[in-house]
């Protein structure tokens, strides 16, 4: 078996991650862009509010339903594979949402480009996890955190001027075409640029499939998104409630699963651990203040503050940048002064709650101390979150790479979707409550966020403690069936375009102790 060491830093690795961050942005951007697109779409196709709820909410729903399956996907069949046909998907898609002259078609479409976003933004944090070590892994995910962040603020820049430049009389259609020659140009350097990781033959066996616990995982997640994301009447608030009851039925057919050796739909073990367990609540915690918090900033400023749109937009970009910003200065962050990332980012964020409520902001007053303080928060909280991805991927082995993708992705979208639904109601609620109005609303909801943050900040130290100085040997966790085969960290001396991934750290402990699938290859003969 074929093992390399070390961090993929060469121009290989450069290439490869590039082709995974622009389906990552493709996919942000989308989300934005759209978003400033439904007036004119609400015109041009003469549809209601429901229709028009539907066409910016199906894109999420879809894409959280699969965000795990797709990561399990990726293992089965690589990372490469599912990403290209993610990518494929993405801009067929993209072609029927700008040629749509119905709603129903336009939803339809939505749906699809939901479903491949899933596919292809579940692969990048698995390529990240198996094809990255050390430093080239800590740059990787700052990177990636950079791409984030740039989508969104790029979405919210390019939407307007697309439908207003009206290309080629397209109108609205041109933020869907665009991504017609990006996709079919990156799906060419993907075919060429991203390593051939092929599973082994064990993990693609047809009878291995989860069916019951792929099924119960995606029932609990609509279960909860659907409620909490289109127009409400009171039957839909059953949903929510059979959301508990899912969730109890799925782990327990997980454990089943994992008990007679199945392959999981979303492996549980590794998360059994306390620095995993600690690490995914600090992440959920402010990853749901993030979301909550933008949402909250477009009813404040132009509600309460009464700015223009164009100036209230501007005020959450400087949050957007600085939480892009960060993930290059982790990289370049001493790793003494890493290891406590997690925890200074939470305090920053918490700071920034703590402030936000008592910063002067308004139509006759400089907007730019709300705006430094929003930057504060927004730099807290991209070191936050790409050193808990760092402390993540240290921790997790390899091999259940798609176990955490699947388990971050889905979880961002969720709480996401949770914080807006929670601090939104409790705005409107305050605001027209004739005790509090808007500039009550606004403090209390900021101290809601406050106290979340700091709840976030003692999980964040919790991980700390709890992470392991040293890589710890494998665990019984480790030694047991995993969901794909052991994976490869390239060198830089490898060319990533024929290179098979098939040794992560368990590799060193099955040989020392004889444990092997029975492949050799060209290298181990020798």
């Amino acid at each position: 078996m074929h093992t390399t060491t070390g961090g993929r830093t060469g121009t290989g690795g450069a290439a490869a991650m590039f082709v995974l961050l622009v389906g990552q942005a493709m996919a942000n951007i989308d989300l934005a862009i759209v978003n400033l697109a439904v007036p004119a779409i609400s015109v041009d196709l003469d549809v209601g509010s429901s229709e028009l709820t539907l066409i910016v909410t199906a894109y999420a729903l879809c894409s959280a339903v699969l965000l795990a399956p797709a990561a399990r996907l990726g293992e089965r069949q690589g990372v490469r594979r599912v990403y290209l046909w993610g990518l494929s998907l993405f801009t067929a898609a993209s072609v029927v949402c700008g040629l749509a002259t119905t709603a129903a078609v336009l939803i339809a479409g939505r749906c699809l480009q939901g479903a491949a976003t899933a596919l292809m933004i579940s692969q990048v944090l698995v390529g990240i996890h198996r094809w990255f070590t050390g430093p080239a892994r800590a740059r990787a995910l700052g990177w990636n955190v950079l791409t984030l962040s740039g989508g969104a603020a790029l979405g919210q820049v390019l939407g307007g001027t697309i439908v207003s430049a009206d290309l080629l009389g397209t109108g609205w259609r041109a933020v869907f075409l665009i991504n017609v020659p990006v996709g079919v140009l990156i799906l060419v350097l993907g075919l060429v640029l991203l390593p051939h990781d092929r599973p082994t033959a064990t993990s693609t066996g047809r009878g291995d499939n989860d069916i019951p616990g792929t099924v119960l995982l995606a029932a609990t997640t609509l279960a909860v998104l659907i409620p909490l994301s289109l127009e409400r009447p009171d039957w839909i608030w059953v949903l929510l409630a059979a959301a508990v009851p899912l969730a109890v039925a799925f782990i327990r057919t997980e454990r089943r699963v994992i008990a007679r050796n199945g392959t999981p739909a979303l492996d549980l073990r590794p998360l059994s651990a306390p620095t995993v367990r600690w690490s995914l609540a600090s992440y959920a915690g402010t990853t749901l203040t993030y979301i909550a918090m933008l949402y909250l900033l477009s009813l404040h400023l132009q509600q309460q503050l009464g700015l223009p749109a164009w100036q209230a937009g501007f005020v959450p970009l400087g949050w957007v940048l600085a939480f892009g910003l960060a993930g290059p200065a982790f990289a370049r962050t001493p790793q003494a002064l890493a290891r406590f990332l997690p925890f200074a980012g939470c305090v920053m964020l918490t700071v920034t709650y703590a402030l936000a409520s008592f910063v002067p902001a308004g139509a006759g007053t400089a907007i730019w101390p709300l705006t430094a303080v929003l930057c504060i928060g927004g730099f807290g909280l991209g070191i936050n979150h790409t050193s808990l991805l760092n402390l993540l991927t240290a921790t997790v082995s390899p091999r259940y790479a798609g176990t955490l993708s699947g388990t971050v992705n889905t979880l961002s979208t969720v709480v996401g979707v949770t914080g807006v639904a929670l601090f939104g109601a409790a705005y409107s609620w305050f605001s027209d409550s004739t005790w509090a109005g808007p500039a009550t609303a606004w403090s209390l909801t900021c101290a809601g966020l406050t106290l979340i943050a700091a709840l976030c900040s003692f999980a964040a130290l919790r991980a700390i403690a709890t992470a392991p100085r040293a890589a710890a040997p494998p665990d019984a966790a480790d030694s047991a069936p995993a969901t794909v085969a052991p994976t490869t960290v390239f060198s830089d001396k490898e060319d990533p375009r024929h290179t098979t991934p098939d040794a992560d750290r368990s590799v060193s402990v099955a040989r020392s102790t004889g444990e092997d699938d029975g492949r050799t290859t060209k290298d181990d003969q020798r």
